[in-house]
């Protein structure tokens, strides 16, 4: 069974100090948006994989679970969960990025629902039979199917600017070593042969620590962090390999993201470059966003 969080704002300040993972390989990487989807969600092809059974409910809105995720061979689960965040795991976007995913009623970022869809055991079977990425591919794409049908949702896909943070090599060159070789760095450095491959996995507050990760698994992470006040990082560092490293920082939890924390230790900004040689640039980029244009409260199942 797999579990993560998905993350709000209010999401990731309590997540600054949780010991989750988060990895290259898991089924719902928080990724960014990385292809074009139909104008509007339509209705799934007859042929097309779908859940066999499934039901969304409202859950207790004076006391919500927190949201999750679980992940079983058959089964996805998800609890405590608004819409918008819904369509951000089914359309395979960046938890962390605020502006997204925009329209609809106020009910769509406020209602919290659980989900729980099974899939039948020949399905099962052959989804499992799938490399680990094609798995989170096709259990997204049925998780599409099911909320655009469920919630009658219809969306389209806008680009616009939006303030960015550019994941630059700082002044110096990268400190990160190449993976594999962490035993030549300090004792600070994670021990990969305990780890699985590709992961960055948060330490404890204002801890992470990265085994064999590229630069696309740092950037969506870093999207998450409080400290960049809910935009999208991009990679603009050219770095192609895998590295291991670990980056500590004391988190700033308020709401001016761009000001250093606690004096107790460097900002996230700070750390970056002095322990992995790299700094965030603020810019301005266009960002594909989905809009909302027309939704419906699930009916009861």
């Amino acid at each position: 069974m797999f579990a993560m969080n998905p993350s709000s704002s209010a999401f990731r300040a309590a997540y600054a100090g949780a010991g989750r993972t988060f990895s290259a390989l898991i089924l719902f990487p928080a990724a960014l948006l990385a292809a074009a989807f139909p104008c509007a969600a339509t209705a799934a092809p007859a042929s097309r994989p779908a859940f066999a059974v499934a039901t969304i409910k409202r859950c207790n809105q004076n006391d919500p679970p927190p949201a999750s995720i679980d992940v079983q061979p058959d089964r996805f689960k998800a609890a405590g969960m608004t819409l918008k965040e819904l369509v951000k795991i089914a359309w395979d976007l960046n938890y962390g990025v605020e502006d997204q995913v925009v329209g609809g009623p106020s009910w769509v970022s406020t209602t919290r629902f659980d989900l729980d869809a099974k899939e039948d055991a020949a399905l099962a079977a052959d989804i499992a039979k799938l490399p680990q990425h094609q798995r989170g591919v096709e259990i997204r794409a049925m998780l599409r199917d099911l909320i655009t049908q469920r919630f009658q949702l219809r969306i389209h896909h806008e680009t616009r600017p939006l303030p960015v943070y550019e994941l630059l090599v700082a002044r110096g060159g990268p400190k990160m070593l190449p993976a594999g070789n962490a035993s030549e760095n300090s004792g600070d450095q994670p021990s990969t042969a305990e780890k699985p491959r590709r992961w960055i996995r948060f330490a404890g507050v204002g801890q992470l620590e990265g085994t064999r990760a590229d630069m696309d698994t740092l950037v969506t992470v870093l999207s998450m962090q409080p400290e960049v006040g809910g935009r999208m990082v991009l990679d603009k560092t050219g770095l192609k390999g895998d590295y291991d490293f670990a980056l500590k920082w004391t988190p700033d939890l308020s709401t001016n993201a761009t000001q250093a924390g606690s004096t107790a230790g460097p900002s996230l900004f700070t750390a970056l470059q002095e322990e992995l040689g790299l700094r965030l640039n603020s810019a301005k980029a266009p960002v594909d966003r989905i809009i909302i244009d027309s939704v419906s409260p699930p009916e009861p199942n």
